[in-house]
């Protein structure tokens, strides 16, 4: 009984994120309501002119319906423009006018049989939102007014009977819808989170993408403040001869392994891990120059220790990599930094491989040339 329930999303929790992104897959439903609503009331105005026949009840109840009429279509048209989401606000304002209307016409008319009209708040509430405390207090609510109804209706038990049965088929239509629409929103938000994944993380090796990564390094840079930002340029040594000599299938695995040293060794400083494309990688995050230098030569050491043979290689019997790091605590430029970590790179490549360097506005090496594009 108590999985079903967690089914139902009446138990299930759910984060302050997967709330909003509920609300704002409902919002569009929600202005299909506020508009459906719109035009039921404008109809109901003009119905009110023609049927009742006290004239102080008819045109209150006919100005209070065209009025609702008007709020709700203004909700569905301006209330998205100022808050976001609004769909609980959207709906609170349509049940709002939906009791006003009822009550009204039930305190003007003395017509008990409105009260079934009201049974509809619920539906309205709680079938059509997905805020579980506004259905349990529309749930609340609406048992209230069936119990001062009852108070009213004294002995009368058909009366009774009746609304006791409009007000549990009611809940029962809410419980039903409103489970349904959590559930099936809460599966799109799933089938959404795995195609954000698939998009955004390269599937071999585990790393963002190249677009991913640069808008969580972005969101890094912009929340770093005053402390040091680094960036680690890697690549795979002679990783083409690896393909070449061993095949993609080796060579596929090789970026699976390295992937995962990546991520593992940035983990622990909070990096972000991204492959810029081939066996080109990139890491970033709040670091020092030091610790980004200790941790490159990490990634150096550790790669080669996982022995993965390479017999093609001209720096090592075993796959290696090359690291350049450049860390700055002042200019806080990206695309700087990573221009850096490319010179860097260069000079780790140019100078034998399997090795760190780390940008600091030096001098190249007697003899060794940047490109041109550099």
């Amino acid at each position: 009984m108590f999985e079903r329930l967690k089914k139902t999303g009446l138990l299930q929790p759910y984060s302050k994120q997967q709330h909003q992104l509920l609300q704002e897959l409902a919002l569009p439903q929600s202005l299909r309501l506020a508009y459906v609503m719109s035009v039921v009331y404008l109809l109901l105005s003009i119905s009110h002119v023609f049927v009742i026949e006290v004239p102080f009840e008819r045109w209150t109840l006919a100005g209070i319906a065209l009025s609702s009429s008007l709020a709700l279509y203004a909700s569905g048209r301006y209330l998205p423009r100022l808050i976001q989401p609004s769909t609980t606000v959207l709906h609170l304002v349509v049940v709002v006018l939906m009791l006003l209307n009822s009550l009204s016409h039930m305190v003007l008319t003395n017509d008990l049989i409105q009260s079934s009209t009201l049974m509809l708040v619920i539906v309205a509430l709680g079938g059509f939102m997905v805020e579980r405390t506004l259905l349990l207090m529309a749930l609340l609510v609406a048992a209230a007014i069936w119990a001062s109804l009852v108070m009213r209706m004294q002995a009368d038990m058909d009366a009774v009977l009746h609304f006791a049965f409009g007000l549990g088929m009611s809940t029962i239509v809410s419980l039903i819808l409103f489970s349904h629409r959590v559930g099936v929103f809460t599966q799109l938000i799933e089938q959404r989170k795995q195609l954000k994944h698939i998009a955004n993380v390269d599937q071999l090796s585990l790393c963002l993408r190249r677009h991913a990564f640069d808008e969580q390094a972005e969101a890094l840079l912009a929340e770093s403040g005053q402390r040091a930002f680094s960036v680690l340029y890697c690549d795979l040594d002679y990783f083409k001869l690896l393909n070449d000599s061993m095949g993609h299938a080796v060579g596929d695995r090789a970026l699976q392994r390295f992937g995962k040293l990546l991520n593992t060794l940035a983990k622990p400083h909070q990096l972000v891990v991204g492959r810029m494309g081939g066996e080109e990688f990139v890491l970033a995050g709040c670091i020092s120059e030091e610790q980004a230098s200790l941790l490159a030569e990490q990634i150096v050491q550790q790669l080669e220790d996982m022995m993965i043979a390479h017999p093609e290689s001209l720096s090592s019997m075993y796959l290696t990599c090359s690291v350049g790091v450049a860390s700055s605590a002042i200019d806080h430029n990206f695309s700087s930094l990573c221009k850096y970590a490319d010179k860097a790179l260069y000079i780790a490549k140019r100078s034998g491989r399997n090795q760190r360097q780390v940008h600091n506005h030096y001098q190249l090496p007697e003899g060794m040339k940047m490109p041109a594009d550099a």
